[in-house]
């Protein structure tokens, strides 16, 4: 009997497995993994360590059916799956230290960004844990900080005015910077109420003659005359 009240047979039937259907090795590998999480007391490190020898020892078991033998997700045993032994052995650590290794991808912009929107005021920690809730991922700080910064959600991107005020605010400040100082221009009647000014013909310089390349279009005598003969259709 185990500490968590369940037997071999029934930590079987909790992965959809029957045993009479199991051959000798992966019944011996099974038990062995059993006896392995019953001396570790089910905790994070026993349960990788067994997640990771089924998933590697060719035993013919589905990812789903050893997710649900170590108490995990299968979208998390299926991302374990690709890690090597070293990764397995870096992460425990990491893991009882409290850093939750995962990568932030460009699809969870989006509901970051409506968590901003309604908790405008939310710390680096509660950003981190609502991802923990929302995707079992906990980054650091850096990769936290590159992801808002990369998709405009960083306090400071955020609290900045958008750049289609700018053109307005100095559209105005010409038009006072225009009114103070007296100029010769001729005021143009628009459909509009806005009056453009335009300045004089005096006011106008050639500031660089134009290019030796250019062609000069041949005079109007140059081409022949239109044909006033009729022509039979």
């Amino acid at each position: 009997m185990s500490k968590e009240g369940l037997s071999f047979e029934a930590w079987l039937e909790k992965a959809r497995l029957r045993r009479e259907r199991l051959n000798d090795r992966q019944l011996a590998v099974l038990e062995a993994a059993y006896r392995l999480l019953e001396d570790g007391g089910h905790d994070y490190a026993s349960r990788r360590l067994v997640e990771h020898l089924l998933l590697h020892a060719d035993l013919g078991l589905k990812v789903a059916q050893v997710a649900r033998l170590v108490d995990m997700d299968r979208c998390t045993s299926s991302r374990h799956r690709r890690c090597s032994s070293a990764q397995v052995v870096q992460a425990i650590p990491n893991r009882q230290a409290g850093k939750f290794p995962g990568k932030l991808l460009p699809r969870y912009a989006g509901p970051v960004a409506q968590f901003l929107l309604e908790q405008p005021h939310a710390t680096r920690d509660e950003i981190i844990d609502f991802l923990e809730r929302r995707w079992q991922i906990r980054p650091g700080y850096r990769a936290l900080d590159n992801f808002l910064r990369k998709y405009g959600l960083d306090r400071r991107t955020l609290h900045t005015p958008a750049s289609a005020d700018a053109p307005v605010a100095a559209s105005a400040e010409d038009a006072a910077a225009a009114e103070a100082e007296p100029h010769s221009a001729a005021a143009i009647a628009w459909p509009s109420d806005r009056q453009v000014l335009l300045p004089s013909p005096a006011e106008i310089r050639v500031l660089a003659p134009s290019p030796r390349h250019l062609s000069v279009p041949p005079p109007a005598d140059f081409f022949l005359p239109t044909p006033s003969t009729r022509v039979r259709s």
